[in-house]
């Protein structure tokens, strides 16, 4: 009897020791993870201390991060002054372009090494085609200069990596593969539904709209080392015998094709935040490149939309 009652104080005892060791892991489990959320909330605060507020940046850094940050908010976290003292823009992953190195450039330079400011700079013209976007004046691309590295970090580092996010987009009866990021894909799929109806009304687009150019392939840009938008399934192109600069024999037609473009047709890649290549200085009448940046800064300037800051 008396070494029963010994056997149960002993099993008592390691219950009570196994729960206080129990309560202790516990106890110490919750400190730790209430030690690691004060860390990540601190390293986050430092982190967006370093962003500087509207208040810090020019009028104009400050409206194009804030186009940025609307068109890309996966992508775009702030501004901060680099180490050399440029301004840079600060992706989420936290990858640092330079937005205004403060250097002038020429209209060559600004195509080949732009920096983030120089690529926002130009302000594309929206809207119907008029006498002067239709005459546009020399080194006036709005679009063409584009920092590659924002690029990469849009749509992918590779090839593979950009196909991997891409799908077919029904588009006047061809499959266009174009990148699911970002909203481009969804975004042409609005324009075929504002362009479907009216095809068949319009049969003179024929000569517009086909053959069908395409969209996906990774290549550089002709004569260049630089990689085209077509790389990031984030552009597409009409009929291929439409005029490009390069290999246009008779520049001076070029306006008038310019302005006899079917207003319906930009009219509705311009809604979903494409941006035509008919309206650069080198003409690509053909081309189509989703830049919801571009349109959104537009349409602020405009006074079409506010931005919140």
């Amino acid at each position: 009897m008396n070494h029963l009652i010994s056997q149960r104080i002993l099993y008592a005892l390691r219950v009570r020791k196994v729960k206080r060791h129990w309560a202790r892991l516990l106890g110490l489990t919750a400190l730790t993870l209430w030690v690691f959320a004060g860390s990540a909330e601190a390293l986050n605060s430092a982190q967006n201390a370093q962003y500087l507020a509207d208040k810090d940046l020019s009028a104009e850094a400050a409206l194009d991060l804030a186009v940025l940050r609307a068109a890309y908010p996966e992508v775009v976290a702030g501004m901060s002054r680099g180490a050399s003292g440029h301004l840079e823009l600060v992706l989420a992953d936290g990858a640092r372009l330079v937005y205004d190195d403060g250097k002038p450039r020429t209209s060559k330079e600004a195509e080949e090494s732009p920096d983030i400011r120089t690529m926002l700079a130009q302000v594309y013209p929206l809207g119907p085609v008029t006498e002067q976007s239709a005459h546009p004046p020399r080194g006036f691309d709005p679009g063409r200069h584009r920092v590659q590295a924002f690029f990469l970090a849009l749509y992918g580092h590779s090839e593979a990596e950009v196909r991997k996010s891409c799908e077919t987009v029904r588009f006047d009866g061809h499959g266009a593969l174009f990148s699911r990021r970002h909203g481009a894909a969804a975004a042409l799929s609005r324009v075929e539904s504002r362009l479907a109806p009216l095809t068949p009304q319009h049969p003179e687009w024929n000569i517009i709209l086909r053959p069908f150019g395409g969209t996906l392939i990774w290549r550089n840009i002709a004569a260049t080392s630089r990689l085209s938008v077509h790389s990031f399934g984030a552009a597409l192109d009409l009929n291929p015998d439409l005029a490009y600069w390069l290999t246009e024999r008779h520049p001076e037609k070029i306006p008038a094709q310019v302005l006899a473009f079917p207003r319906e047709i930009l009219e509705a890649f311009e809604a979903e935040g494409f941006i035509w290549g008919g309206k650069w200085a080198a003409f690509d009448l053909m081309h189509f490149e989703y830049r919801p940046e571009l349109i959104l800064k537009a349409r602020v300037l405009r006074g079409d939309v506010k931005l919140p800051r």
